[in-house]
Formats: C-alpha cells, structure tokens, sequence
C-alpha cells in the first residue's frame, strides 16, 4: 500500500518536472504532455524492455494515464509566478518518487533472477530513465551527470536491497529501509547542496 502511494506521488511528482522543463523550453501542449509521460513512466518503460517484457505502464495504463492529466493540468496552471512556489514541493514529491521507483526497479530485477549489479542497473534505470530521456529530447545534458546524488542514490539502494534480501532480512523491512533512506538522504542534497566530486565546480568554486 505504502509503495502504491509513493508510487502515485511519483508519478504525479515526475510528469510535473517534464511539464515544467517542456515549459521552459517553449513546446506546445502535445510537446508538453510528451515531455511529462516520458518523464513519469520513460524509465519503467526502459526497465521492462531490457528485460523482454511488455512495460507495466502499457499493460496496466493507469500511470499513464495519470502523467497525461498531470501534465495537461501543468499547462493549464502554470505561470512564471507559481513555479517557485511550487519548487519545494516538486523537489519534496519526487524524493518521495525517487525512493518508490528504485525499490519497485529493485523488486523487479530480483523477480528475474538478477545478480546485485543487475539488480543496481534495474533500480537505477526505474528511478532516473525517464529523467534522461526528457533531457535528451530538449537536447540538455542529463541531469543525473551533473546534479547531486540522484543516480548514485538509485545505485547504492539497489545493491542494498539485494544484499538484504539474500541475508535473509524480510521484503517489507527491506523496502521500507532502502525507500526511507533514499528519501532522507535526497532531501538532505537538496537542503544542503550535496553534490559528488567534480573537477569542473573546484574550478569555478576557485576562480
């Protein structure tokens, strides 16, 4: 149920962000409700295909459904005054996302019989696949190379999740802890700026 839940948020959370990001580029209303779906339920998608099975947003379009109507209210909404406002909460919602899509990507690797890295990739790809392609598609450097832990997260939880469940400890402790941390963990990014190491911030940070 708990999963379900975030699952919507994250959804909801998601198609908001392409929205935004087709907004800030100017498209249209069908670029618009692209950039949202892809957003929302790209990664999934990517997810399934890898490993030969019909997408889960195609099979049960629930999702996708929900990432279309989000993304049309998005248009019909938004303003240049709102989207501040509205940061807080997108960035707050799609932690909440985050950590449901890496552990529903986790449970699906290790329903194949994956090993931890594939487990890690399947995770990661849930978690942050729609994110890229929305990127890719307004012709932007992926987020996940430059921003924080985004991905990084995704990798780690995965393999955490494996791990624990071949120790031995239960699915629902092991999913409740690998979603909360994800969910602290990215906020506390958020909040203080946390970013991995890279040559070109030293530089700017120097100059």
């Amino acid at each position: 149920m708990i999963i379900e839940v975030l699952n919507t948020v994250g959804i909801v959370a998601f198609s908001v962000s392409g929205a935004l990001k087709g907004e800030k580029h100017k498209l249209d209303i069908f670029g618009i409700v692209v950039l949202g779906v892809i957003t929302a339920v790209g990664g999934g998608i990517i997810r399934d295909v890898i490993l030969n099975q019909v997408p889960d947003s195609i099979v049960h379009e629930r999702d996708a459904y929900l990432a279309v109507f989000t993304a049309i209210v998005s248009y019909i909404i938004y303003h240049d005054k709102l989207e501040g406002k509205l940061s807080r909460i997108i960035k707050v919602s799609d932690a909440a996302g985050l950590a449901a899509f890496t552990v529903i990507g986790a449970q699906k690797g290790l329903a194949n019989d994956l090993g931890i890295l594939g487990v890690s990739v399947m995770a990661t790809l849930t978690g942050v696949g729609g994110g890229v392609l929305r990127d890719i598609l307004v012709n932007e450097i992926p987020f996940i190379l430059k921003e924080d832990v985004y991905a990084f997260l995704c990798l780690v939880g995965g393999g955490v999740y494996w791990s624990g469940i071949k120790l031995g400890f239960s699915e629902a402790l092991m999913m409740n802890t690998v979603m909360f941390s994800i969910f602290i963990i990215r906020i506390m990014a958020i909040v203080f700026n946390l970013q991995l190491p890279s040559k070109g911030r030293s530089k700017n940070a120097n100059s």
